[in-house]
Parts: C-alpha cells; sequence; structure tokens
C-alpha cells in the first residue's frame, strides 16, 4: 500500500476509523518505527482493544483495499471530480473555493467572490435542493462537504455533481446572481 501522498509526505502518527472495518467498529494507530518503543512506556488499556473479529475486519478490508486497486480509483475519480469543482469555481460566482483532497471534498459558498463573506443561507438552499435531486449528503453552513463511497465511479461521481451544479445553479437564480 503507498503511504506516500502528492506532496510526498509520511506522517510520524496515523490513526484510521470507522471505515478501516468496513462497517465494523474498529480503529488503529500505526506509529513510525522509530517512535514505536515511547508507545511501550504508556500504559494504556482498552476494553475492546485486540478483539480478534475487529482485526479480522480490518484485514479483510485492508485486503480488498489492495486486491481491488481502491486507492488508484480514488486518483482517478478524484482527479475527474477535482476537475469538475474548479470548473464550478470559474463558472459559478457563490462558488468562492473548493477543496478537493482525494475523496474529500468541498465548496465553499460566498455572498461575494472578492470579500468571500459566507453564504449560509445558499448553503442551506444547495442541500435542500440536492437532495431533493436524490443526493444524500449532510449539511454544513456555507460549505458543501462530500466525502463519497471509495469505490465510486466517474459514472455516479458525474451525477451526483450534476445535483449540486444544478443546485447552484437554481439558487444563484433565486439570489439573482445571473
Amino acid at each position: 500500500m503507498d503511504v506516500h501522498g502528492p506532496l510526498d509526505v509520511v506522517p510520524d502518527i496515523v490513526t484510521f476509523g470507522k471505515s478501516f472495518g468496513n462497517g465494523f467498529p474498529v480503529t488503529a494507530m500505526v506509529v513510525k518505527e522509530e517512535f514505536a518503543e515511547a508507545l511501550d512506556r504508556i500504559s494504556a488499556s482498552s476494553s475492546y482493544g485486540g478483539n480478534p473479529m475487529a482485526c479480522a475486519a480490518a484485514l479483510a478490508s485492508i485486503e480488498v483495499i489492495e486486491e481491488e486497486d481502491i486507492l488508484e480509483n480514488v486518483r482517478v475519480t478524484g482527479k475527474y471530480i477535482n476537475d469538475r469543482l474548479e470548473k464550478m469555481k470559474e463558472e459559478h460566482p457563490i462558488v468562492g473555493d473548493v477543496k478537493a483532497k482525494g475523496f474529500l471534498l468541498g465548496i465553499e459558498l460566498v455572498k461575494d467572490p472578492e470579500t468571500k463573506e459566507p453564504f449560509d443561507e445558499a448553503g442551506k438552499l444547495v442541500y435542500q435542493k440536492a437532495f431533493r435531486k436524490g443526493l444524500a449528503w449532510i449539511p454544513a453552513g456555507h460549505i458543501l462537504r462530500m466525502s463519497p463511497p471509495l469505490i465510486m465511479d466517474e459514472k455516479y461521481a458525474g451525477m451526483g455533481l450534476d445535483m449540486i451544479e444544478e443546485s447552484i445553479t437554481e439558487v444563484e437564480k433565486e439570489f439573482a446572481y445571473q
């Protein structure tokens, strides 16, 4: 498994949770070998630490990630999504900024592209409109947050992005941006 990102940074400590067990509750922490000794000196306990079923679930998840080359899908589809988000930023005055790192994604809605004043009301409306179109997600004020499943392909990513962009266009019309 490639741990290097586009910035060629290798962290000293990494924590895993939620999806690591593919639905089974499991968390883990990985530490560079040079820091492992420090952990030996810490006295910590956990009610569920070392649970064999959790370990099996995590191992199975890792095997699927490797066998199905899911990280490559995230790279390819993530680039497609990022390119679409950047295009939205260029074409929509209420899109102040976009951020994308793999499948951790965000669109910032602003009242004015110059002042970057947050536009919470627009965020709420875009969420509601996209939800009515079939996109299930969680509202977060003026930031449209997205973290799709790592197996999502370009076809379905495009469908979701179409719903978002249509909703942004509708909201812009409601607020007389077009």
